[in-house]
Order: C-alpha cells, then structure tokens, then sequence
C-alpha cells in the first residue's frame, strides 16, 4: 500500500510535468503564430491581406492569438510554481482549462464570420487548431479530457456550420456550396478524433500501471526470497502468482552443513572466515540453481535448500539428489586447487509434503517451508555426524529417483527424534 501511494504521487507529478511541456509547445506555436500574424498585417509577405473583406479581420487575428497566448503564460506560470513546490495539478483544473483551450479555436472563427459575414472561415485552416489541441491533449493521460474536447470542438463547429447556413449564405446561394453534412461529418471527426486521443492516453498510462505492478510483484519476490531467485525464476513466480499462496505441495527438501565449521574459525580472523564461507557457498549456490532449487535459507555454517517449490516440477527429486552429488564433487575439486581448505560436509535430503506459505506482515514477509519433510531431512542432517558419512536420504526418497549406478548402502531403520517409526537409511557413497 505505501508504494501503491508513493508510486501514484510519483504518477500524478510525471503527468504535471507532462501536462507542462503541453502548455509550452502551446505557447511556443502561439508565440509564432503572434509574430507571423503581427509581420503580414503590416508588410503582407504571405499575401492574405487580400483574402480580407475588412482590414479588422487581420487585427482581430492579433487580439485573438494575444488573449490565447496571454491566458497559457497564465497557467503555465501557476504549473511552474506547482512544479516548484512538487505539488501535482488537479485533474479537475486540468480538464477546466483545456475546455476553455478549445473554446478559443471558436471564437475565432465565430468572430471572423461575424465581421465579414462570409462562409469561407468554415474551410479557413483555422479549424485545424481543434485537431491540434485534441492530438497533444494525450499528453495528460486521461480519456475523460481528451473525448470532452473532441465533444466540445464538434459541437463548436457544428454550431459554426449551422449559424452560417441558416444566417450568414443567402437562401437562394446554398446550392453553390458544399453540402451541410460535409461540415457535420468534419465535427464528427473531431469527436472519432477526441475519443482516439482518449485511448491513446489510456493505453499509455495502463501500460505505466502495469508496468509499475510488475516492478511490485518483482520486488516482492525478491524480498521473499533474497538474491537467491534468478531473474528467471522471479519473472515465471511473477506470472504464476498462485505459486505464493499458504498450500501443500509436494517437494524436495536439502539440508547441508560444513563439518567443523566451528574449529576452523576459532583459528582464523572474520576476515579469513567470510572469504572461506563465499568461497564455498557460491558455487553451491549456483549448482542448486542449476538443478531448480532455491536457497531459502543460510544457518552459519550450513543451509537448507527446496526443490520443487515455490515452483513445482515434476523431477524435484531427482534435481535434488544430482545436485547432492555435483556439490560432494565440486568442494573436492575445490580442496584439491587450492580455493579452500579440505572440507567435508553432511547433506541431508528427503522428499514429501509441505507446508508452504509467507508469513510474517508488510514490513517483514518470509516464505516459510514446514512439516514432517523438512524435519526428516535436517535430522538426516545432523546423522552424517553420527555414522561418519557425508550424503544421507531415505529408502522412500531413493525409491522416486534414477541413481544411475550410483552406490548406495543401507544403514538399517534408524529411530529419528521426533518420530514414532523408525526410517530405514540410506547412504550414498561419495
């Protein structure tokens, strides 16, 4: 919820940084508008004067392109000092101020027939500024603005068309213009246009919604699960949200540990000890990772591992167990190059139902793994001390997987605490 907020105060700024670049190409285009007007009423260099009935009409453009460009200084003051403050614009003001916008394109034209009492500024280029002020209105990212002012424009230009037809062409001089409809289907435009707009600026802030969403969900798996999730893993939890929900599943489960751990750093500085635990743990970490399971959580001189979840797959097992034997192999191969010192460890595997789920609140989230399995595969564990051996599972487990020739004896039903029957034990030989 407190990024929910924060992102949409961010949100709602963006978009009155948006809504102020929109203001100033505005500006800017009236700004021109006001030279170009102001230089051809005097010196005529594009050779409208002309086109003229009165000469009022060309110091009409002026005051009109003067008041325009006066009132979006006005407002582009008042969003520079919102911006100033950080604050965000209504979107109410918002919608205020880009209706009053698209009234201007009208009274122009109103003003222009009025003073020359002719049809031609039904077709003058004028009318083009109501498309131009409804294609960047997607800049404010909210269909409610940009369909009001196609709605507005049309119903403008309608009422334009209408007033003309009815008082400005004579009756007996309507046949020798286009057909009214031609004009109603060019305000129709400016609504189609409006409404387009509208999706525009929709599909645009649905997908900053969703993406921030992602950014969301993304966050809270890494949260949950550390830096021990790959990026692809995060991305598959991300869209099987489901995965994340309290249920019982079955899984692998790995616990491990470093012998001796203990012994080796009463000797040592923390500096030595820390470089012998990444040393050790990070190929670990990447060879769990390579057979799809998940660190989910370090214990000193030791950790314990899942397979099958929070991502289940069908071989969960079997991953463990190859997995098992590729980190005997790889902390041997590390021993005999010189990386760490002679190392033995006790791993401890066993498969079956879990209990999964997060649990703690909104500051502090954990993705908990409970039930028999779990205790049967640390207490497995903590065997490898008692017989001397390194890698231990169940006769149970052993009965899913694939061992490829790999020896494998049998230690006898072993009583494990906790437990009312014994489990018969199984040893693989590394």
């Amino acid at each position: 919820m407190i990024q929910d907020s924060s992102f949409k105060k961010e949100f709602e700024f963006e978009k009155t940084l948006s809504e102020y670049k929109r203001v100033k190409i505005i500006c800017y285009l009236l700004a021109i508008g006001m030279v170009v007007s102001i230089l051809n009423n005097y010196l005529d260099f594009l050779d409208l004067q002309k086109f003229f009935k009165y000469k009022t009409s060309g110091y009409a453009i002026i005051i009109w392109v003067f008041f325009f460009l006066n009132y979006e200084l006005i407002f582009l003051f008042l969003l520079r000092r919102y911006i100033k403050n950080k604050l965000s614009i209504n979107d109410h003001v918002k919608l205020a101020h880009t209706l009053i916008e698209i009234v201007f394109p009208g009274i122009l034209m109103f003003m222009l027939t009025i003073i020359e009492e002719r049809a031609v500024y039904l077709d003058a280029p004028y009318f083009l500024t109501y498309f131009l002020l409804i294609a960047i209105s997607s800049l404010q990212l909210n269909f409610r603005i940009s369909f009001f002012l196609g709605i507005v424009a049309a119903l403008q230009y309608s009422a334009l068309t209408y007033y003309i037809y009815n008082y400005i062409i004579p009756a007996n001089d309507i046949k020798s213009h286009m057909p009214i409809a031609s004009y109603y289907v060019r305000a129709v435009m400016m609504l189609f246009t409006g409404a387009a707009s509208g999706m525009i600026a929709t599909e645009i802030n649905n997908r900053v919604q969703n993406s921030f969403k992602q950014l969301v969900e993304k966050q809270k798996i890494i949260n949950l699960f550390g830096q021990q999730v790959s990026r692809e893993i995060v991305d598959e939890i991300i869209q099987r949200k489901d995965e994340l929900d309290v249920k019982r599943v079955n899984a692998t489960i790995m616990f491990l540990d470093i012998r001796n751990f203990s012994t080796y750093a009463e000797t040592k500085d923390p500096q030595e000890i820390i470089e012998f635990q990444n040393n050790i743990f990070d190929p670990l970490i990447e060879i769990i990772s390579k057979h799809k399971g998940l660190v989910n959580q370090f214990l000193g001189d030791g950790f314990m591992a899942s397979f099958g979840i929070p991502l289940q797959t069908s071989n969960h097992e079997q991953n463990a167990f190859n997995a098992g034997l590729e980190i005997i192999n790889k902390i041997k191969v590390l021993a005999e190059v010189g990386v760490i010192p002679i190392t033995r460890v006790g791993i401890g595997i066993h498969s079956g139902e879990v209990i999964t789920g997060n649990i703690g609140n909104d500051i502090r989230k954990q993705y908990s793994i409970a039930g028999t399995t779990v205790i049967t595969a640390a207490r497995l564990e903590q065997l490898n001390k008692e017989y001397r051996t390194q890698y231990l599972v169940t006769r149970e487990f052993l009965n899913k997987i694939n061992i490829n020739g790999q020896a494998v004896e049998s230690l006898g039903d072993v009583s494990i605490k906790g437990f009312e029957k014994p489990v018969e034990v199984m040893c693989v030989k590394v």
